[in-house]
C-alpha cells in the first residue's frame, strides 16, 4: 500500500513539475512556448493541453469553426486552465486587462444571422474540479435544435457544463462576460449532472447580459437527472436576460439534487414572458430542488404571472463584478 501511495504522489509531483503554459494569439503562427512563437488556433491549443497546462489567449475573435460546422466548440479538457485577456506580452496573469483586452470566444460562423451559428460555443464534460475558463467575452451560441434529447443543439449555447456516469463536471468560471446567447433552454449556462454525475461549479465575477431562451434558463440553467447540480453562483451581474420561466436562473429536479448557492449577485431588468424575471425554482418533478439564497439585489426584473421579486429602493445595492466586464 505505501509502494502505492508513493507512486501516486511521484506520478502527481512529476505532472506538476512538467505542466507548461501555452500561448495563443490570433495571428499566431509558432509552437505556442512563448509569446513570441504564439499558436493560432485556440482548438489546436485545447487538444494538446494536459492536466496542469495554462492557456493564455491574448486579445481578438476565436471562433469555434471556420467552415460553418455548427457542431464544433472550444472542448474544455479536465485540469486546464484557460485564461483570455491579455495584450500578448504579459509575463502573470495579474497584468490582464479585461476590459483593455477583450478575448471573444464566438459562434458566430455563418451569415448575420443567428441561426446558423454554432450550437455551444464552449462545452464541459466531465473536467473535474481544477478545470478554469477565465476572462473571456462569450458570445453568439444558437442551439435552436429542435430534438430536446440533443443536449449540444438544444441547450446551452453560451457553455454547455455536463457531468455524467458518476464523475463530476465543476470548472471554475470567472471573469466573463457571457452574452448574445441563443437556446431553447439554458442560455448562458447549461449545468446538467445526470447518471450519477456531480455538477458543481463556482461561477464568480460574471456578466450575464442578453441571453435569450424560448422557454427556461435565460442566462443559467441548473438541472438534474439522477444527479447533482449544485454551482455556486457568486457576484454576478444578470441583465436584460429573457425566458419563458426563470429569465435570470431556472433551477429543476428531475431525480437526484439541485442546490446551488446563489449569493452576491444583481439582478437587473430582466423579463420572464410567463413567470420568474430574476430566480425560478422548480418543485413540481422528482427529486430535491433547495436553493441557498442571500444578498442578492433584485431590480426591474418583470413577469406576466405572479409578483416579481425586486428589492426595496432603500436597500443597498449588493453587486460587486469588478473582474468582470461587459459591453
Amino acid at each position: 500500500m505505501k509502494r502505492i501511495f508513493l507512486l501516486s504522489a511521484l506520478v502527481l509531483a512529476f505532472s506538476q513539475l512538467v505542466a507548461r503554459t501555452i500561448f495563443v494569439s490570433q495571428n499566431g503562427k509558432g509552437s505556442g512556448n512563448s509569446w513570441e512563437t504564439a499558436m493560432g488556433s485556440l482548438h489546436k491549443a485545447l487538444e494538446l493541453a494536459k492536466t496542469g497546462d495554462q492557456i493564455w489567449v491574448s486579445k481578438g475573435t476565436y471562433k469555434t469553426a471556420e467552415n460553418n460546422d455548427r457542431t464544433k466548440a472550444f472542448l474544455l479538457k479536465p485540469g486546464v486552465e484557460l485564461y483570455g485577456g491579455f495584450a500578448g506580452f504579459e509575463t502573470a496573469i495579474e497584468q490582464r486587462e479585461l476590459t483593455e483586452n477583450i478575448t471573444y470566444l464566438s459562434g458566430e460562423i455563418g451569415t448575420a444571422s443567428f441561426h446558423d451559428n454554432a450550437f455551444t460555443v464552449v462545452y464541459c464534460i466531465n473536467v473535474g474540479e481544477r478545470a478554469v475558463v477565465d476572462g473571456f467575452y462569450i458570445t453568439g451560441g444558437a442551439a435552436n435544435g429542435s430534438d430536446k434529447a440533443q443536449n449540444l443543439e438544444f441547450r446551452g449555447a453560451g457553455i454547455l457544463n455536463l457531468a455524467t456516469d458518476g464523475l463530476s463536471s465543476s470548472p471554475i468560471i470567472r471573469n466573463c462576460t457571457v452574452t448574445k446567447n441563443y437556446a431553447r433552454e439554458g442560455a448562458g449556462i447549461l449545468n446538467l449532472a445526470t447518471k450519477k454525475g456531480a455538477c458543481q461549479p463556482v461561477i464568480t465575477h460574471c456578466s450575464f447580459i442578453n441571453n435569450k431562451a424560448d422557454l427556461d434558463g435565460g442566462a443559467i440553467m441548473n438541472i438534474s437527472i439522477d444527479g447533482n447540480c449544485s454551482p455556486e453562483i457568486t457576484h454576478c451581474l444578470f441583465e436584460s436576460n429573457v425566458a419563458s420561466y426563470g429569465a435570470g436562473i431556472f433551477n429543476e429536479p428531475k431525480g437526484g439534487m439541485v442546490k446551488p448557492v446563489i449569493q452576491n449577485n444583481f439582478f437587473k431588468n430582466n423579463n420572464a414572458l410567463v413567470r420568474s424575471g430574476s430566480i425560478h425554482n422548480e418543485y413540481s418533478g422528482k427529486g430535491s430542488c433547495q436553493p441557498v439564497l442571500g444578498n442578492n439585489y433584485f431590480e426591474g426584473n418583470t413577469a406576466s404571472v405572479g409578483q416579481e421579486k425586486n428589492s426595496p429602493a432603500t436597500q443597498q445595492k449588493k453587486h460587486d463584478n469588478s473582474n468582470g466586464y461587459k459591453k
